[in-house]
């Protein structure tokens, strides 16, 4: 005991200096470190809502400098050219307003793929879909009419709002009757609403000269797709197309 008195004695500036360090370290782990991480924590979370609040910011000026009515044009424009599903109504009712605008007969029309009736989440995209960024609804018709009308047929199809591409077309002649009758590989394109809208941090772009340009491009192309509602009286013939669903009820 007398032996531990006077080590004590002794190193007591020692064991004083030593816990004074010890306490030192104890708070420096315990209580400042922490301490700084939480203000570097709120510092961080201050700095990413004042940058958020300053994008919104941006959002909104971007927004209120933008035409309503000029976008709601845009808009309307762009999904009846590319459409946001399938809409093989419009499909159909394109077809029936350029082969009737141009005077010849559709004798049958079919799709291509049996995918094309698919789901979204059935479907998966092919190749070329991935490419261009938009999927495809294959189909072919089969139109017979004067030889001229039916070119026109063929020169227009992919002139028109619904936009169509040409794969591949045949025609046959029938000398007696002078009557041309082709096959038309067409498809026509539709571009599904994103899943996801993004993130509110995500930057909002004005549209540029460019997409105005194809957007103006688009809006001036023929829209041959029409509505006209169909007679009671049975003697009525319907000679202009029609837009209705063959899928709806």
């Amino acid at each position: 005991m007398r032996l531990i008195r006077r080590i004590i004695r002794l190193y007591q500036s020692f064991i004083i200096s030593g816990a004074i360090i010890l306490f030192c370290l104890i708070a420096f782990f315990v209580g400042i470190i922490p301490g700084f991480n939480k203000i570097s924590s709120m510092v961080k979370i201050v700095y990413e809502q004042t940058k958020t609040v300053q994008q919104l910011e941006e959002k909104i000026n971007i927004l209120n400098a933008l035409d309503e009515t000029l976008l709601e044009s845009y808009a309307t424009a762009a999904i009846s050219a590319v459409p946001a599903d399938k809409s093989l109504g419009t499909i159909f009712s394109t077809i029936d307003g350029l082969t009737s605008q141009e005077g010849v007969a559709v004798s049958g029309i079919s799709l291509s793929s049996i995918g094309s009736v698919a789901t979204e989440a059935a479907k998966k995209l092919s190749q070329e879909e991935q490419k261009i960024g938009v999927n495809i609804v294959p189909f072919s018709i089969i139109v017979a009419g004067p030889i001229e009308q039916v070119r026109n047929v063929v020169e227009k199809a992919v002139k028109i709002r619904r936009l169509f591409r040409i794969r591949n077309f045949d025609l046959s002649f029938d000398n007696k009757s002078g009557t041309t009758k082709s096959t038309i590989q067409m498809d026509a394109y539709y571009a599904p609403n994103p899943k996801n809208l993004g993130k509110i941090s995500d930057v909002l772009k004005p549209l540029s000269d460019d997409e105005i340009q194809v957007i103006n491009k688009i809006s001036a192309l023929p829209l041959v797709t029409k509505s006209v509602p169909i007679g009671t009286d049975s003697s009525q013939i319907q000679t202009e197309p029609r837009s209705l669903d063959p899928f709806s009820p």
